[in-house]
C-alpha cells in the first residue's frame, strides 16, 4: 500500500459556506451598525421634530400621534424600510460593531484552519499509517500507527459521515484510540480496509491457536 488521501471536495465545499455564512452575517452586523441602524436613528430625530411641530401647531392631545404618522408617511421612505410605521427606538450602533468584529475575527480564523487543513496528507503503506488524534477539531493532529499493533474498529459513525476509530496498543502496550476520516480524507477507506484485514488476521490465528 502506498497511500496519500488529501482533502476531499465535499469537505472543501462545506466549509466554504460555512466561511461564507460567517463573513456574511459578520458584514450583515457591520451594514447595520454602520448604515442601516445610523439611518434608523435619523428617522428617529425626524419623526421627533414631526411630533414637536405637530403640539406646537396646537394639535389636541388626542390626536398628535395620528396627524404626526401621516405627515411622517411623507418621508419615512428616506429612513426605513415601512413609511407607515413610526420608527421607534434607536438601535446599539455599538453592538452591532461588536458583532461583526467579533465575526470577522472568527471567519479570519476559520479560513487559516480550513487553509491549514487544505494542506495536510493522511499516508500509509504496508507497515504504517497516520491516524488522527482523537481532540477538538482545529487542535487535532496526527499520529503515525503500526497496523500490526490495531485490535479493535468502531464502525458506528462510518456510514453516516465516514468516520472510524481504530484501536491499538501503542509502543508500551497501552491501548490508544486514533480516528480514520474518509470524509474529510479521501481515500481513507483503504486504510479501514487494510485494517479490517488485520484484525481478520488475528482472530484467525487465535481461533488457529484455540483448536
Amino acid at each position: 500500500m502506498n497511500l496519500e488521501a488529501k482533502y476531499s471536495r465535499e469537505w472543501r465545499d462545506r466549509m466554504g459556506i460555512i466561511l461564507l455564512m460567517i463573513a456574511g452575517s459578520s458584514g450583515w452586523f457591520f451594514y447595520d451598525g454602520l448604515v442601516a441602524y445610523p439611518k434608523y436613528n435619523e428617522g428617529v430625530a425626524a419623526y421627533a421634530q414631526i411630533v414637536e411641530m405637530v403640539k406646537e401647531e396646537g394639535v389636541a392631545e388626542d390626536a398628535v400621534d395620528t396627524e404626526a404618522a401621516s405627515r411622517w408617511e411623507k418621508c419615512a421612505a428616506e429612513f426605513s424600510g415601512d413609511p407607515k410605521e413610526p420608527p421607534k427606538h434607536p438601535k446599539n450602533i455599538a453592538q452591532q460593531l461588536q458583532f461583526g468584529v467579533g465575526l470577522g475575527v472568527l471567519a479570519v480564523a476559520f479560513l487559516l484552519w480550513v487553509l491549514r487543513e487544505m494542506k495536510r496528507v493522511v499516508r500509509a503503506n504496508d507497515e504504517t499509517f497516520d491516524g488522527l488524534t482523537l481532540a477538538f477539531p482545529p487542535f487535532n493532529g496526527k499520529t503515525s500507527v503500526r497496523f500490526d499493533s490495531v485490535f479493535g474498529l468502531d464502525r458506528r459513525k462510518w456510514k453516516n459521515k465516514g468516520i472510524a476509530i481504530v484501536h491499538y496498543k501503542d509502543e508500551k502496550g497501552r491501548p490508544r484510540r486514533v480516528e480514520i476520516d474518509d470524509y474529510k480524507y479521501a481515500g481513507s477507506e483503504a486504510i479501514l480496509e487494510k485494517c479490517e484485514a488485520v484484525i481478520a488476521d488475528k482472530k484467525a490465528k487465535k481461533q488457529e491457536a484455540d483448536a
